[in-house]
Formats: C-alpha cells, sequence, structure tokens
C-alpha cells in the first residue's frame, strides 16, 4: 500500500535536504539511554520499571571556521515501561534532560538554556552507579542533602534560564561554571551561581564543587578517585548549608524543626569501588547522611510523625552490584543494598531494602 505525501510532510522534507545541502558543515547526531527491570523495595511491590533513567537526546554543531562552532543539545526524558514521560515528584518541562545553544573554541564552551549545573554534571564519576540508579546509587539518595537548585520549580540538579561554561583542559586541570541573570523580584533572594574545578590525570581524578541557588542555599562538593589497575576506589563529601529565611517549602522540607543541627547543616559521605574484569564489573559502595532525610524524601518514603521528629534521623546505606557486558552498547545487571535509619518510622521500620535485576542499552 502507497502512502502518499502530505503537502506540509513534503515541505519539510524539502526543507531538511535543502537545508543539509547548504550546511555541510553541520552535524546531528541522535544518542540516549534505555533502562528497564525488575526492581524491588521493602513493603514495596515487585514492579517491572526504570531502575535507572531513560532519555534521547539531539545535539549538532555547525563549522563557523577559525577553530568555532555553534552547538545544541535538546534531551527529553521518559519512562521506558510505558513511554510517558518521566516521573516526578514537581512539574517538570519536556526537554528536561537539556535544551541549550551554544558556542566552543579554543577558549571552551558557552551555552544559554536548560542544562545541569557543574555541582551536579560532574559529581557522578564519583559514583559506581554514576548517580543514575535508584536502587543501589549512593549519591541518588545522599548527595547534597536537601539542596535544590532551583528551590521554586524544585528542581535538584538543573538551573533554568541560565549560562554555562566549560574551559578547555589545561594540565589536566578545567573549571565549570554556571549562571543565571534572571533574579524573581517576588521570589528569589538572589541569583544562582555555581562552579567546579576539577582535575583528570592519569589514574586520578579530583573535584571541588561549590553552588548558591536563589534562596541563598549552599552547597559543597568534595570528591576524588584513584585506579589501580582494574580496582578503582572513589569518595565524596557533601556540606549544604540551608539558609533560615529560604523555608519556602515549609519546615518538614528545610529540616529546620527536624534535624538534630540547630544551624540548619546538611552532611553527607560515599565511599565506593569498582573492579572491572573482562566484560564484568562489580560495584560496592556505603554512605552516611550524618542528620536524616525529612518525611516521604527517603528510600522507601516513610514518614516520622509517631517518632515526634519528621525524620529520619543519621541514615547509612550498603550497596553491591554486578554487571555483565554483552557488549559496547548493552549491559545486563544486578543490585542490592540496605538503608538503615535511626527513628522508627510509622509502619514501625528502621531499616529497608531493594533489589534490581535489569538490561541497559545505550546508543
Amino acid at each position: 500500500m502507497r502512502t502518499a505525501l502530505t503537502p506540509r510532510v513534503a515541505a519539510l522534507t524539502a526543507l531538511v535536504l535543502s537545508s543539509g545541502a547548504l550546511h555541510a558543515q553541520s552535524s546531528v547526531t541522535i544518542d540516549g539511554w534505555l533502562d528497564a527491570g525488575i526492581m524491588k523495595k521493602s513493603g514495596g511491590p515487585t514492579a517491572l520499571g526504570t531502575p535507572g533513567r531513560n532519555y534521547i537526546a539531539f545535539s549538532g554543531s555547525e563549522d563557523l571556521g577559525s577553530g568555532m562552532a555553534a552547538t545544541f543539545r535538546l534531551s527529553h526524558r521518559f519512562e521506558l515501561d510505558t513511554g510517558q514521560v518521566e516521573n516526578s515528584d514537581a512539574a517538570r518541562p519536556f526537554w528536561k534532560g537539556e535544551a541549550t545553544v551554544g558556542l566552543k573554541g579554543g577558549f571552551g564552551s558557552v551555552r544559554l538554556g536548560r542544562a545541569l549545573t557543574p555541582l551536579w554534571d560532574l559529581a557522578w564519576k564519583f559514583d559506581p552507579w554514576y548517580n543514575f540508579e535508584r536502587i543501589a546509587s549512593p549519591q541518588w539518595w545522599h548527595f547534597a542533602p536537601d539542596f535544590l537548585t532551583d528551590p521554586q520549580t524544585r528542581e535538584y540538579s538543573r538551573l533554568n534560564n541560565g549560562i554555562f561554561y566549560d574551559s578547555p583542559a589545561m594540565g589536566g586541570f578545567s573549571a565549570h561554571v554556571s549562571f543565571s541573570p534572571e533574579k524573581n523580584a517576588l521570589t528569589d533572594r538572589t541569583r544562582s551561581i555555581g562552579g567546579s574545578l576539577n582535575y583528570d590525570g592519569g589514574n586520578l581524578s579530583l573535584m571541588l564543587g561549590v553552588e548558591r541557588n536563589s534562596q541563598k542555599d549552599k552547597a559543597l562538593f568534595l570528591g576524588a578517585s584513584y585506579a589501580f589497575g582494574a580496582l578503582q576506589l572513589m569518595g565524596g563529601y557533601n556540606h549544604v548549608k540551608l539558609d533560615p529565611e529560604s523555608a519556602i517549602f515549609g519546615l518538614d522540607w528545610t529540616n529546620w524543626a527536624g534535624a538534630s543541627d540547630p544551624k540548619t547543616k546538611r552532611t553527607s559521605l560515599q565511599l565506593a569501588a569498582t573492579y572491572a574484569q573482562g566484560p564484568h564489573t562489580y560495584r560496592a559502595g556505603v554512605s552516611r547522611d550524618f542528620q536524616g532525610s525529612t518525611n516521604a524524601f527517603n528510600f522507601i518514603g516513610s514518614t516520622f510523625d509517631n517518632a515526634g521528629t519528621g525524620f529520619s534521623g543519621a541514615s547509612s546505606m550498603f550497596s553491591l552490584g554486578y554487571s555483565y557486558s554483552i557488549s559496547k552498547r548493552t549491559t545486563l545487571y544486578a543490585n542490592v543494598s540496605d538503608t538503615r535509619w535511626k527513628e522508627t518510622d510509622d509502619n514501625g521500620r528502621r531499616s529497608a531494602a531493594g533489589y534490581d535485576l535489569g538490561m541497559s542499552h545505550s546508543f
């Protein structure tokens, strides 16, 4: 059966073909990550879902001559098991992952739009699960606790209306900056700004990341990793200072009444290791949230109203994982974790476990 092109489709097709002819030095790339598996947490059902994340992205560049290029990237996040837009605890845009346009050259690169801040974009290398795995990743649950890059939209890691700069590497060192020139007079107390200094040389990687959001909350991250052949050791320390005047979501969210530290300090530590042997990779991690998470914002969504605290108290997470690479792009994996906390939750629990078995494919 033949299908005739509609006038609109025909016109678009002609436009695309003509654009390719006029701009032979332009390139567009489609990439993505697909992840699905069976997972379960204590007290919850066994479900087929997404232990990690799924995305599809369109990126491209145009050679402008003299070592300069124009760039763009559009990244969409979705649930592979249903095909729907990725679930979230707050409204997110369609291009949730990234929506930027920019320039790059000998000076580095500059992007404008929405993207991860340096604090979140570069700390993943100090987590065996790349802050990308909701069952086992230490960073997923204990990274920069209670800090929001954009408090008004409850955005943990991405900055809207931002300017992002990445320097070229010099002697293994590189600098990265994010900044928003916008300030909402009704809701913002200052402009958002963040940055990181990174070192990657041989077997050693180091990172110092800092960020201040529009409510004057501040976050700091120190990360280090070293590879001893197939064995890689890594760790990270987070220090978050929440500003009391920024409690725009109430005391439960910002821990004023619940956290044990009256100065509203939030700290956490992650230590981990990976061992790679051919197609096999073994992972282990342990992390500690020294103050504890608030109601619902923890491994199994526990609440602590009966304890009279509204928060879990100090919590620790222990994780193990294994993956087998069928090919350069396709991996089978299994992960388990155990999380323990100080206060008894409203269901009488002080610990929870989880596991997942799944498959991921990159393209």
